[in-house]
């Protein structure tokens, strides 16, 4: 699924303009035997000032082009070109069913269906699609994962991708840059049903996936930002510090006893909106068993975050490495950075692979 795919050049990367920080991935395919294996080419990671980006819209667009030439520039990246993804309440993703109709006749069909599940007109919105085959749906009928983000929006992103002096390629949405990225990096995954749950700083994205197609995405106003408010609004600490401790860092004057129980708090809230997503996904649908979950993004590397979900859902909990079967010469990168950030660079990665032709 991409709202912009312009594929003129083999140089893309992948670029996630998270509202943390950005993050680069360029991957060089090659043959194999008879399978496709990929190279990490480049890798980038650039902050972004606090508040430049707010829940996926951008508030200060001179401060984003500023990252993004850096991240290129640091990345030692030739390319000019990138895939970027999208998320947050300006993307409105649902699955609908359609009458099953001749190839030439679905495309049509699919958008004039759309229209009543999309709350904007069709004049304010891109809108995108994926058909996907499921045994929960007649023969003849056919699912369909709707996609619409606000031109708006996407003018913004598109905007400082410009002035930076780059070019947009493709955009997609986070969310199935994420499956993307899981699916290629987890092929055992592929026939399960799994969630796939990536914390951002302000978004949180969840896919559930079976048969390595998407049914299930949501968008939720909650992300690692909620962890850090806490953290300063309870113990009374800066934004800097409040990160630190967040993070399991030692700061002076702060004990970890008191740093449990406010992320507790925040965690409590977290799985009450994952709990509500499962189940709103399992009310529509007569498969709704969830064999896996994956966790992504930042927050993902906070401590014990694994064993908080583990006990809350009873589901075997993984946290997803994007590098699992990339292939990675440790002279041209820092393992050791690579291995500690793993979890931040799924969507970026997701975005790499669909820049190099890899769509699950």
């Amino acid at each position: 699924m991409a709202f912009l795919d312009v594929m003129k050049s083999k140089r893309i990367v992948g670029l996630d303009i998270g509202s943390f920080a950005l993050k680069l991935v360029e991957l060089k395919p090659r043959k194999k035997g008879k399978s496709v294996v990929y190279e990490l080419e480049s890798l980038g990671y650039e902050p972004v000032p606090f508040q430049s980006i707010v829940e996926g819209s951008i508030m200060d667009s001179t401060a984003v082009v500023d990252a993004i030439q850096h991240i290129f520039y640091e990345s030692k990246t030739r390319a000019r070109r990138l895939s970027f993804g999208v998320s947050g309440s300006s993307v409105i993703v649902k699955r609908i069913e359609v009458q099953r109709l001749s190839p030439n006749e679905m495309h049509e069909h699919i958008i004039w269906e759309a229209r009543p599940h999309i709350p904007f007109t069709p004049e304010e919105v891109n809108i995108d699609y994926e058909m996907i085959e499921s045994p929960d749906i007649s023969p003849d009928r056919v699912g369909v994962i709707l996609a619409a983000v606000r031109k708006e929006k996407l003018n913004d992103y598109i905007n400082v991708v410009t002035i930076a002096e780059k070019e947009p390629a493709i955009v997609d949405l986070d969310s199935f840059a994420i499956l993307n990225s899981v699916l290629t990096n987890y092929e055992m995954y592929v026939d399960r049903s799994v969630a796939i749950i990536n914390i951002g700083s302000s978004v949180t994205n969840v896919v559930i996936t079976r048969g390595g197609y998407p049914v299930f995405v949501r968008d939720i106003a909650f992300g690692g930002n909620q962890f850090t408010d806490n953290l300063q609004k309870e113990l009374s600490l800066k934004y800097e510090k409040a990160e630190s401790v967040k993070k399991g860092r030692p700061v002076e004057g702060v004990s970890p006893a008191a740093v449990k129980p406010v992320v507790n708090l925040v965690f409590n809230e977290l799985q009450t909106e994952i709990r509500k997503t499962f189940e709103f996904y399992r009310s529509n649908t007569t498969e709704g068993r969830i064999d896996n979950i994956l966790l992504s993004g930042g927050t993902a590397n906070l401590e014990s975050i694994t064993d908080f979900f583990s006990q809350a859902f009873d589901i075997p909990i993984e946290i997803a490495n994007p590098f699992n079967s990339i292939e990675i010469n440790p002279k041209k990168f820092d393992l050791d950075f690579i291995k500690d950030m793993a979890p931040v660079f799924n969507v970026a990665m997701g975005l790499a692979l669909r820049a190099v032709g890899e769509k699950k």
